[in-house]
């Protein structure tokens, strides 16, 4: 029975529920995949830009790398630090926080993106070593497609490791994001970070 004259019990006298237990609107799968591809329609633009200056010179791999590193830093570090997410995240309404659910932080940002971001700056130098020790001749004669795999073949040998290792980091991340609960990829679980779903709170 109820007694009315029993002091309420605040908020803080609650306890807060284990971390691992904790499951509040996790970002599903399929939304962060949703997420990728506008991410990738968004830089479109971007990704046409570097086909049409890789067929002006070969040496567009090497003086590509710094412009790269600095464009992830802004797209996918930046802008998930400032507004919680990147352009593909905030449309479908994901949003990176910390695992305690505060903002995420300018270093947790860093630490999610740094993996892929350092293994393609490593790629892309290495293909630019193995492009210029192509003359132009050879090195026009090929598409796209096909003028990257040959260059990832003659590079050093350093280059097929790490396409081997941005494969399998890869899909180490989606095989543990679809084993726990809170959707955390492997990126999330070094930086400390949740994906969650704004849109079931709002």
């Amino acid at each position: 029975m109820h007694n009315p004259y029993q002091a309420p019990v605040a908020d803080l006298d609650v306890p807060a529920p284990e971390d691992g237990n904790a499951i509040p609107n996790v970002g599903g799968f399929w939304l962060r995949v949703g997420a990728k591809i506008i991410d990738l329609l968004v830089m479109s633009p971007i990704i046409g830009l570097t086909y049409w200056l890789s067929s002006l010179s070969r040496s567009f791999y090497l003086w590509s790398v710094i412009p790269s590193v600095l464009f992830a830093l802004f797209y996918s570090v930046y802008l998930v630090r400032r507004y919680g997410g990147t352009p593909g995240k905030l449309v479908l309404k994901l949003r990176v926080q910390m695992k305690d659910h505060s903002p995420v932080t300018f270093m947790a940002a860093l630490i999610r993106e740094a993996p892929m971001m350092l293994m393609g700056a490593a790629s892309s130098f290495g293909l630019g070593l193995a492009a210029l020790a192509m003359d132009d001749a050879a090195y026009h004669a090929y598409g796209f497609f096909e003028r990257s795999t040959v260059l990832a073949a003659s590079g050093p040998g350093w280059v097929s490791a790490i396409s081997l290792l941005i494969n399998v980091w890869t899909w180490v991340g989606v095989i543990v994001m679809l084993v726990n609960k809170r959707r955390r990829a492997v990126h999330d679980f070094l930086a400390g970070t949740v994906v969650v779903n704004v849109s079931k709170t709002l």
